[in-house]
């Protein structure tokens, strides 16, 4: 490891093992990816299929070899609510570094969703859009409950299916950084740790205007039904309403896709090159009852590119606690996108008959 920081090495060996997955993951025959097993990672999730399963084992088999790199055991966290990790490495120090793998964020997109495989029949066919994620905490000595979700302050997302022609970034990292956080693109640049001095930064829109810009909006937990809040459907549906319509308080157009950290990447994300910014077209990421292991390295992604990520009550989320759970979520471009869309929340709120927390 060197000099090396220790969270810049974690990012970098997780881009490198979201690289291995990828490939594993591309080279599994279609009718091989579908059938449904347990995840270990996932326990309890209404699907779970064979590719998690792979992938999963891959990632974990790179946390590992970190583990014994970077001198510290790592507590890859296996279940959120039930405080259960996995503990890899040895060592004799107190403090852990905790992480968080998600081996295949979008399953349905390389599994298949309502395949008949017994007919040979793969239903994938689609927008392909998913990706791995990976996120961690500095060295601490402290109990899984007691972590907020600003604790994780490095982090590293992939593109599972990247674009011939780039319109986003495809491989990214955060690390920390003068007391701070920074968001790279390490998008074909190799996963060592000197790629960071050379690698673009990322950044978040300075768009001010709502009607000018793209949010991306899922209310698809909205639904979940062991997990959602009472009226979070309505308010789903009502953010829906307000949103779709430029000219009356809402956005240019929304942007939807199932498996949200790859979403990220494409709705949220862009360069400060010379002499043009290339900017993102998208300012804001509204889910509604988003889940912990998406929570946890978007928090870390979004405010090393500049960006601001509150509850539904304008709450930062990074002192939220994992224990907490679950939590809607604005992630915004800015401070003025940030006001506007916490107004759409609140008008949502209003029309659905669901009062602030």
């Amino acid at each position: 490891m060197g000099s090396a920081p220790i969270m810049h090495v974690c990012a970098v060996r997780a881009i490198d093992a979201a690289r291995h997955i990828r490939d594993v993951v591309q080279a599994m025959p279609p009718a091989e990816r579908g059938p449904s097993v347990d995840a270990i990672l996932k326990p309890g999730a209404a699907i779970t299929m064979q590719v998690d399963c792979t992938a999963e084992k891959v990632g974990i088999a790179a946390l590992e070899r970190l583990a014994a790199e970077v001198g510290h055991r790592i507590h890859l966290i296996a279940d959120v609510a039930r405080a259960q990790v996995i503990e890899l490495g040895q060592s004799a120090r107190a403090e852990i570094i905790y992480a968080m793998l998600d081996a295949v964020d979008g399953t349905i997109k390389v599994g298949g969703l309502g395949n008949d495989l017994a007919g040979g029949k793969v239903r994938l066919a689609n927008d392909g859009n998913w990706g791995v994620a990976v996120a961690f905490t500095p060295p601490l000595d402290r109990p899984l409950e007691t972590l907020r979700f600003g604790d994780f302050t490095a982090a590293a997302v992939l593109d599972g299916n990247p674009l011939r022609y780039r319109a986003h970034p495809e491989e990214v990292v955060t690390v920390p950084v003068d007391g701070g956080l920074a968001t790279y693109d390490l998008s074909a640049a190799p996963a060592v740790v000197a790629s960071l001095q050379r690698a673009p930064r990322l950044f978040t829109s300075t768009n001010t205007v709502l009607n000018q810009a793209i949010v991306y909006l899922d209310g698809y937990q909205a639904f979940d039904l062991d997990t959602r809040q009472l009226g979070d459907e309505s308010v789903a549906a009502e953010l829906y309403r307000v949103l779709i319509n430029r000219h009356a308080g809402g956005a240019f157009d929304i942007m939807r896709q199932y498996g949200n950290l790859s979403a990220l990447l494409h709705a949220m994300l862009g360069w400060r090159g010379r002499p043009t910014w290339v900017e993102s077209q998208g300012a804001a990421f509204v889910v509604v009852n988003e889940n912990s292991a998406n929570l946890i390295p978007a928090i870390p992604i979004i405010a090393g590119a500049g960006g601001i990520s509150v509850d539904f009550d304008g709450r930062p989320l990074a002192e939220r606690t994992l224990a907490d759970g679950r939590s809607s979520v604005v992630h915004a471009a800015n401070p003025a996108m940030c006001e506007a869309l916490m107004r759409v929340v609140a008008a949502a709120r209003a029309a659905a008959g669901v009062s602030p927390n």
